[in-house]
């Protein structure tokens, strides 16, 4: 029998070994000659023979691959989660004190006749509204990522490693390059949607800069604490998304491969939004 062959008779015996010896020690009506032939098997020999089998995989897929198995919660991705889901949450009350800035901002302008016939006005609340909705969208995005972060980290990871790629064990658990993966977008999209908040917050006030310059008697005090607010916000949601980066990286390091670089989120006008996620984080195998 040459090697092959021993190590799949090997691998079905060892994966036999363990679904018997599961079933005996969890079924509540296992039989009396089952339980009589397994029910010593301790859940330790029984993760034993699960490994094995995983062991014996990789050596035959003709590369030099390892079973890597670690049980429970993911306490590092749920730790990028939190940090990611307040950023999305601080973005988002940035986000609601910009729309009443800018709701604000208009009655200031119709008070003292100012409307859009004003071409500088115009542009200016155009260019308002148009950044106060890519910030919530991003908002939205950053939320939905950390939401998928938070959940992916509360199932088991267990896959085999061959080589450079990480296969999926089973529909159930997930992979460490998934779950760096979301990792990753949970961070970018936290970057993207205090950048955005920030952007937002910057067109709100170019536009009560064009009312003032337009018409200096406008009232715009409501305006202004609203900014304030959503400044302060906006501040949390930026120092929760560069957080969110050092904890991806973490995850990076505690599964023994390179972070993909992300820009962190700095200044006060910040950016539109737009985000493409992108990042070398491994593939994924055919689940």
């Amino acid at each position: 029998m040459n090697a092959n062959k021993l190590s799949t008779v090997v691998a079905a015996s060892l994966l036999a070994l363990a679904q018997m010896g599961a079933q005996a020690q969890t079924a509540a009506g296992a039989s009396a000659a089952t339980g009589s032939a397994f029910g010593s098997l301790t859940s330790q020999e029984v993760a034993f023979a699960a490994a094995g089998v995983a062991i014996l995989a990789s050596a035959n897929s003709g590369n030099s691959g390892s079973f890597v198995a670690v049980n429970g919660n993911n306490t590092v991705a749920a730790a990028a989660s939190t940090s990611a889901t307040t950023a999305s949450t601080q973005a988002t009350t940035a986000n609601t004190s910009v729309s009443s800035a800018i709701t604000a901002l208009q009655a200031a302008a119709a008070a003292v006749g100012l409307t859009s016939t004003k071409p500088a006005y115009a542009t200016a609340l155009a260019n308002a509204n148009a950044a106060a909705a890519a910030a919530a969208a991003a908002a939205t995005a950053a939320a939905d990522a950390a939401s998928d972060l938070a959940a992916a980290s509360k199932v088991e990871i267990v896959g085999v490693v061959n080589g450079t790629r990480t296969i999926c064990a089973a529909a159930t658990t997930c992979t460490k390059a998934e779950i760096l993966a979301l990792n990753l977008k949970a961070a970018q999209t936290a970057v993207a949607a205090a950048n955005a908040a920030n952007y937002a917050i910057y067109a709100a006030t170019n536009l009560r800069n064009q009312i003032l310059l337009l018409a200096p008697t406008a009232s715009v005090s409501a305006a202004a604490a609203f900014l304030t607010t959503a400044s302060t916000a906006a501040a949390a949601a930026q120092t929760a998304a560069n957080d969110a980066i050092t904890k991806y990286q973490a995850t990076a390091t505690t599964y023994g491969v390179t972070a993909t670089a992300i820009t962190a989120s700095t200044g006060t006008t910040g950016t539109t939004g737009a985000l493409s996620v992108t990042g070398t984080t491994g593939t994924s195998g055919t689940n």
